[in-house]
């Protein structure tokens, strides 16, 4: 017996023979482990093969390396700290309060910050002394006040608590016991560990067989014939810092998979062309309407067939809508200008293009005479101070407008034109009109940026430009789809875009 009891002394601090005797923490690293062992006789052996105390001795050795303290408990003048000697089983009490009473005690005798663990080592039979119970309120009894204030200190001290069940299985149990202890231990553990004790997360931790950072096991079932071999597992798992292992394995084995099989079935409802982000092209030629409908069943130009998005028809009758190139030609030799007291050098530019224009102001200015080179610096002042949307206005006026436009303003604005790059690209690039049907029917220019609708899709024009196989590209822009539970519109286009699983987001019209 005395080398069993240097044995707890050196690695569990000295006993606390009785009061005034002073405790210095025991020495050593991480959580400290409050042993709080059940000593009365109801409490089967620890282990088949081995003395009580001998038992006792060698769960401290699965603890070697961490700090503990040993709290041997059955009454209220039952309870003995860090002496293995009394643990003999002959209580005639179990009390639970008065032992997490005496652990708190401990627990405020160490420095604060101190990591702790409580393990409760019981078979969950619960039964204080009246005695040690005058205060009970009247028609309460004393077992119902001793649990309840059981879970109010186990709740005050906030210590994550492991219970091990020694002895035959919950549905062995007879009696009034088998209707209160097992559900009393299970209150314990939430009452200490909180949300982390619910049932579920115990029964996926015990699936599991580990104890995890969020997911953790409290309660452990020991059979009297399992003893050691069963405990010795269980204590270095409870000892050790909490690991990842089950939500690891969680996550590898459901919600990863599910993840997977979700993004894979998200990019199938999303993959069929369009989604927000695509692009219609319209491929026109000069003065042909080209007539689009909205989800018919048709074959795209990859050979894939496709029943939704834009597509071709042979007339307006069965149209959402209609797109028109017009290459606008403007007039700009002057036809119907009043030219009569125009200076000759001004008329002489009349009838050339832009391009004679600029030449001609050019060479006044280099090799012309002294009245030319003047003639054509005052006409570049002027036409340089001439406002672009005046001379826009002048120059797509019409025969009959022109008669009452003086025919000077005409060739300043001619020679603005002629100076000013954005103003003859606007002038002379190509315009498309659409043409809607249906209850809000309207004829409108297509201009880039501009918001389109046609049937139930909303699209933003992209660009109007020379290019592809006919003589200008009209490329819109899928703004709205219309899509199952309003996929398309409610996932983030960066998600549909990578998991499409499809190789363009261009479509010609076909």
């Amino acid at each position: 017996m005395l080398p069993a009891l240097v044995c707890l002394a050196l690695l569990a601090g000295p006993a606390q023979p009785g009061p005034g005797f002073p405790q210095p923490p025991p020495p050593g690293e991480g959580p400290v482990i409050l042993l709080l062992v059940d000593n009365s006789a109801s409490l089967p052996p620890l282990d088949p093969t081995n003395e009580r105390v001998a038992a006792l001795e060698k769960m401290f050795g699965f603890l070697k390396g961490y700090r503990y303290r040993l709290i041997l408990f059955a009454a209220k003048s039952e309870i003995a700290v860090d002496d293995v000697s009394r643990y003999r089983n002959d209580g005639q009490w179990t009390d639970f309060y008065y032992a997490f009473a005496q652990a708190r005690e401990l627990v405020q005798g160490y420095p604060k910050g101190t990591e702790f663990k409580l393990v409760l080592v019981t078979d969950a039979i619960v039964d204080p002394d009246p005695a040690d119970w005058t205060d009970v309120p009247p028609g309460t009894d004393a077992r119902s006040h001793s649990m309840r204030k059981t879970l109010e200190v186990v709740r005050e001290m906030q210590i994550p608590l492991y219970v091990m069940l020694v002895g035959n299985p919950i549905g062995e149990v007879t009696g009034r016991d088998r209707e209160q202890s097992p559900g009393f231990v299970l209150d314990l553990v939430q009452a200490a560990n909180g949300a982390a004790a619910a049932p579920l997360a115990q029964t996926v931790a015990a699936f599991f067989k580990d104890d995890g950072v969020l997911l953790r096991k409290f309660v452990y079932r020991v059979a009297p014939s399992e003893g050691l071999a069963k405990i010795e597992p269980v204590m270095k798992r409870i000892a050790a810092p909490p690991r990842a292992g089950i939500e690891l394995s969680i996550f590898s084995y459901f919600v990863l998979p599910l993840l997977l099989i979700l993004v894979a079935l998200l990019g199938l409802l999303v993959r069929s062309f369009p989604g927000p982000g695509d692009l219609e092209v319209v491929e026109l030629a000069v003065d042909q309407p080209v007539h689009v409908a909205t989800d018919r069943f048709h074959r795209a130009p990859d050979g894939s067939w496709s029943a939704q998005g834009l597509c071709l028809v042979e007339d307006s009758l069965t149209a959402a809508a209609s797109f028109t190139l017009q290459d606008r030609e403007l007039e700009l030799t002057g036809s119907g200008l009043d030219t009569a007291g125009l200076d000759p050098r001004d008329a002489a530019l009349l009838p050339l293009d832009i391009a004679g224009v600029r030449r001609a102001l050019e060479a006044a200015t280099d090799s012309g005479s002294r009245e030319d080179k003047i003639h054509a610096l005052n006409l570049d002042y002027s036409a340089r101070g001439l406002k672009s949307l005046e001379a826009e206005r002048l120059l797509v006026s019409t025969a009959a407008e022109r008669s009452r436009i003086p025919a000077l303003d005409f060739v300043r604005a001619k020679a603005h034109l002629a100076l000013d790059e954005g103003l003859h690209r606007r002038l002379r690039e190509p315009r498309v009109h659409a043409q809607s049907y249906g209850k809000d029917a309207a004829r409108r220019e297509v201009t880039v940026s501009e918001m389109l609708r046609i049937g139930r899709y909303g699209f933003v024009v992209r660009e109007v430009a020379r290019g592809g196989r006919k003589d200008v590209r009209l490329v819109l822009y899928y703004d709205r789809v219309p899509s199952l539970l309003g996929l398309k519109t409610l996932l983030p286009d960066l998600f549909q875009r990578a998991f499409r699983f499809r190789r363009s987001r261009r479509r010609v019209v076909s």
